[in-house]
């Protein structure tokens, strides 16, 4: 009865009113499409200099460096690698350039799960896709000339999309999947088709997508003119396109290694096509299916389907689609017919499908195109990789007649300049130094009676040296530069550094001021090339092949396992012998006498680089740790660039933080025995020379005790101390890594004859 009467139960008026209202305001369930599948996200980008002054300096228009940094990078990374270039419009209003061809490297890992990257990028964490993004960019930024931007962000290509798929022209293998005996041929097909899309100033994306798989790559290359003059709509478009050919149709330079693109698919086989110019300017076409190449099982309905999709591949409307999602993807019906849009090639061939090519418009090319824009870059700071053109927002004011091209880049010179802001707002005198090229630091830095107040410290210094390093923790030896500079002027440096993590990088370099010890002494940070010594440059085609640095103050060049130079540090190294291969270039060709005698030709730079290396120059450092010459600071990275923040560095090395006074004495001793001296027979250290270089390094590193000179012999483990006959104590059979006070007539700033008494 209980249950019936609830059954019965009546709903008041109120209620009835709330369930229907909150029935009536439910959303309704709706999952539409993705609406911005197009944005290339951490794409490597790489823009040629805008500056004037920059410019003057890039002196090869066109080169090979994106086929290099593919190269390294599929050799780095098994992913798919896809190339991107097109004109970026400029919106600078302080150069007379309107736009600018680019060039943007976008990385595809198969899955990550799987760990289809391979274990020498990084170990697999939930960082290893950022890992890769700074692989990728540094490979790249490598490849590249220095006076280039290389960023990192996001690509969108959703602008060239306005107006719906318009025909891209695709390269095409004809039976069969595979490309093999080029042979010897012009490889200047891209540089070509560059050309005339830019003369034309036409405005474009071309596509190249190199797939690693087993040791080859397999190949996507695509171009979309963009203005209205190359859609090719439907029939009457392809009935001009047969008839009349593309002008964009890239192809055709193709020819001489055996490929062709859609456009050239002989689809006259299955369809009558007509295509008229009448008197009054009209045309007249006509577009008809062959039944007579119908197969025999294929009713008519299929015969037509297989040929409108053949239709469909050779207008290319599909592969813009394609272009703009990132997809090697390929209509069945043309590889049923024998043509391969996805073709696998020798990783040495991929120097014909791409190239770098610098081209500065005076006019935005874009302009011709009625609705479609220009893929749009935003540039974003991806941890030590810096933002260098945002072109929406002022750079550095520097007068332009006064820059020159040691100053740097515009990110470079905005650190500086916060750097600048930041010490006069605490009191300090700081300045630029104006560059000639001469090597002159950065800035300068007068401290009020040795007392700089940005750091609040005294140096023994009347001027102080600021080295603002937004990219060079990545070359060693450009820092030890810097460092040198200041030494041989007597002066204090700061180095300044754009985070935390580049700080890091920068102590390790001034600690030690070498690479790695080896059986043959310290391995050197390496600088440039060699320079040619009579027109004949030293090369080198082993993995294996160093420059190191003995106790002994010489210098030995080591090719696997074996020396081939020997000279004393201090000699100018092209005026040694050297047991080395060497190059030289005659008629465009470059010829190779091995070590062994043979004489080995190159037809290109392409295929010498691939085999040969350049010797680099040693950098031989002046004393074995920087640390007591220098200051560290790194910018904190607050929100807002006008409230950034400078702090110094502190290190905390694992002797730093023992647990009591002598254990610490004991940890640092071990440091300095396996870091700074090495074991060698019949020579001897004075123990006070050893403990007062020594506490330069201690005293940077803590403010705790620091051990006297009987401590601190007592710390070195397993070296033996003997008297001399002037009472001092001796360390026996140990001696420095390296000799300090060497002077190389290869260090920039330094007098080759300078007296350094260390």
């Amino acid at each position: 009865m209980e249950v019936a009467r609830m059954s019965q139960q009546t709903l008041s008026t109120g209620t009835v009113e709330q369930l229907f209202n909150r029935h009536e305001t439910r959303p309704e369930l709706w999952i539409g499409e993705l609406q911005s599948g197009r944005v290339r996200q951490n794409t490597v980008h790489v823009t040629p200099p805008v500056d004037p002054e920059y410019r003057d300096k890039l002196v090869h228009e066109t080169g090979d460096e994106i086929a290099e940094a593919i190269t390294e990078l599929i050799e780095k990374i098994d992913a798919p690698i896809e190339v991107l270039t097109y004109p970026r419009p400029v919106s600078r209003t302080d150069v007379d350039t309107a736009a600018v061809l680019c060039h943007a490297f976008h990385i595809s890992p198969h899955f990550v799960d799987g760990r289809a990257i391979q274990a020498d990028i990084t170990d697999f964490n939930e960082r290893v896709l950022q890992n890769v993004l700074d692989v990728a960019h540094e490979k790249i930024a490598d490849s590249f000339p220095d006076v280039y931007n290389v960023e990192v962000g996001d690509l969108d290509l959703d602008p060239i999309a306005t107006g719906g798929p318009t025909a891209t022209c695709r390269l095409v293998n004809e039976d069969a999947e595979e490309l093999a005996g080029v042979g010897k041929v012009n490889a200047e097909m891209m540089e070509q088709t560059y050309d005339a899309l830019t003369h034309a100033r036409e405005p474009f994306v071309h596509q190249l997508i190199a797939e690693p798989d087993d040791g080859k790559n397999y190949i996507t290359s695509r171009l979309a003119a963009l203005s209205s003059d190359h859609t090719y709509q439907g029939d009457r478009g392809l009935a001009r396109l047969v008839k009349e050919g593309a002008s964009e149709d890239f192809g055709r330079l193709f020819k001489s290694i055996g490929l062709t693109s859609n456009y050239n698919i002989d689809i006259e086989d299955y369809l009558h096509i007509k295509y008229d110019q009448q008197v009054n300017g009209q045309t007249a076409h006509t577009v008809t299916i062959r039944d007579a190449m119908r197969k025999r099982y294929d009713t008519k309905f299929q015969h037509r389907r297989k040929i409108e999709k053949l239709k469909e591949v050779v207008l290319g409307h599909p592969d813009f689609r394609r272009l703009l999602n990132g997809s090697t993807g390929w209509k069945q019906a043309a590889e049923d017919h024998g043509y391969y849009g996805r073709f696998w090639i020798p990783p040495a061939a991929i120097s014909y499908f791409t190239k770098r090519y610098a081209h500065y418009y005076d006019i935005d090319p874009w302009t011709y195109s009625p609705v479609r824009e220009a893929p749009e870059f935003t540039p974003r700071s991806v941890r030590d990789i810096d933002i260098q053109t945002d072109w929406e927002t002022p750079g550095p004011t520097v007068d332009a007649e006064q820059r020159h091209q040691t100053d740097g880049t515009d990110a470079h010179l905005k650190l500086g300049d916060r750097f600048i802001t930041f010490a006069r707002a605490r009191g300090d005198e700081i300045s630029r130094v104006e560059q000639d090229g001469d090597s002159l630091p950065d800035q300068e830095l007068t401290p009020d009676e040795g007392y700089i107040n940005t750091l609040e410290k005294q140096v023994d210094s009347d001027v102080v040296n600021v080295e603002p390093e937004y990219k060079n923790e990545s070359k060693p030896a450009n820092i030890l530069t810097n460092v040198e500079r200041a030494i041989a002027a007597d002066r204090h440096v700061v180095l300044v550094c754009k985070s935390e993590s580049a700080a890091d990088r920068v102590y390790d370099i001034v600690y030690a001021t070498y690479n790695e010890q080896t059986e043959h002494g310290v391995q050197t940070y390496q600088g440039g090339a060699l320079p040619e010594i009579d027109g004949q440059m030293l090369v080198t085609a082993e993995s294996e092949s160093t420059w190191c640095l003995t106790p002994d103050g010489m210098l030995v060049y080591v090719i696997d396992g074996e020396i081939v130079t020997r000279c004393p540090a201090d000699a100018d190294l092209t005026e040694v012998d050297h047991g080395c291969a060497t190059a030289q270039k005659e008629d465009g060709k470059y010829i190779v006498t091995t070590r062994d005698g043979e004489t080995l030709t190159y037809e290109s730079r392409t295929a010498f680089k691939r085999e040969w290396s350049r010797v680099t120059t040693p950098h031989v450092p002046i004393d074995i740790s920087y640390l007591q010459y220098v200051t560290i600071m790194y910018e904190t990275g607050a929100e807002s660039e006008d409230s950034d923040d400078f702090v110094e560095y502190n290190a905390t090395p694992e002797w730093e933080r023992a647990g009591g006074k002598m254990d610490r004495y004991k940890e640092f001793g071990s440091e300095v025995k396996d870091t700074f001296l090495t074991e060698t027979p019949d020579t001897e250290l004075t123990t006070d020379k050893c403990h007062s270089t020594m506490m330069g390094v201690y005293q940077w590193c803590t403010s705790k005790d620091a051990p006297d000179t009987a401590r601190f012999g007592g710390g070195l483990p397993d070296i033996d101390r003997d008297d001399t006959s002037g009472g001092k104590k001796m360390l026996v059979g140990y001696k420095w890594v390296f000799p300090r006070g060497l002077v190389s007539p290869h260090l920039a700033g330094v007098d080759a004859d300078a007296d350094l008494s260390l």
